[in-house]
């Protein structure tokens, strides 16, 4: 026998190439390249900074998946390729396996009320068991079924029952016993996770018009727990007054100017002028107490 031979059947799985994910973004400057478009060109129909299209070509930022698909359409190109890159580079390949389970059980509303209501959970499955997945959401769709006092909506001492607005709904509606229309879901959350926050919890879901204000801080899909009349930080996403609905977005205060700060790639702080430094209360109507991921 060979060398050669003797060192092929010796040749195990440790010594095979790691996986890498494709370099989407010397892809991304490509495909601009070939398309005549300059940075600027290309960032404008993006609706993102030049510098931010650098950024990422050049590997240094990985784009969330709405700005990944917003770059596709732009170059004409595959989108659905564009998101899987973003989310692979961000939670590594080992991980795929799992969001994709995860993204599974997640699509059935019966898990996900099982999951908020603190009740015990099935074992997601695993990938060489993912045909067994829909019997396991029939199993959860029948424990929802059942009476529990865990399933409710109504607030307990340790659990808390959480109105979520419908989009852009401002949270004093909740004040009129004909809000029914505004609130979009109930959150059930227990609560030692609300900082011991007790005043006017609301939630809202982070929509894709947010990302002006919240692009690296949030993604469209993720549901944030405000209080009302909580006291503001820069740390904190809040629900500020604009116009004729609500806007979300980190703050900052000068003076009686309230400015409200960019998300990751935009340019500039908006300023909203306060009638009176006290006015502060009737603009930002809610404080961030729990940013729950999608």
């Amino acid at each position: 026998m060979s060398k050669e031979a003797v060192k092929a059947q010796n040749h195990t799985a440790s010594d095979r190439p790691a996986l890498r994910l494709p370099d989407l973004n010397a892809r991304i400057r490509a495909r601009r390249v070939q398309l005549g478009l300059t940075g600027a060109d290309l960032a404008q129909r993006a609706g993102i900074s030049p510098s931010y299209v650098s950024l990422i070509e050049k590997g240094v930022k990985v784009p969330d998946e709405d700005v990944a698909a917003e770059l596709a359409r732009a170059l004409e190109d595959d989108e659905g390729l564009y998101r899987a890159w973003t989310r692979a580079a961000r939670l590594g390949l080992q991980k795929l396996d799992l969001l994709n389970r995860l993204e599974a059980a997640s699509r059935t509303p019966a898990y996900v009320s099982l999951v908020e209501s603190g009740q015990a959970l099935p074992r997601l499955a695993d990938s060489e068991e993912a045909d067994d997945l829909a019997s396991r959401m029939r199993e959860v769709a029948a424990r929802l079924s059942s009476p529990s006092p865990a399933a409710g909506l109504t607030d307990s001492p340790s659990v808390a029952s959480i109105p979520v607005l419908a989009d852009g709904v401002d949270p004093s509606v909740l004040d009129s016993p004909t809000s029914g229309a505004s609130v979009v879901d109930r959150l059930l959350l227990d609560r030692r996770l609300l900082e011991q926050a007790t005043r006017g919890l609301f939630a809202c879901d982070v929509t894709p018009r947010a990302m002006k204000h919240l692009r690296g801080v949030a993604q469209p899909g993720d549901r944030i727990v405000f209080e009302r009349g909580a006291r503001i930080a820069p740390d904190k996403i809040c629900a500020v007054r604009h116009g004729a609905g609500l806007l979300l977005s980190r703050v900052l205060t000068n003076g009686r100017s309230l400015l409200l700060l960019p998300g990751e790639g935009e340019n500039g702080f908006e300023s909203l002028e306060m009638p009176s430094a006290t006015a502060l209360d009737d603009i930002v109507v809610g404080t961030q107490v729990l940013l729950i991921r999608r």
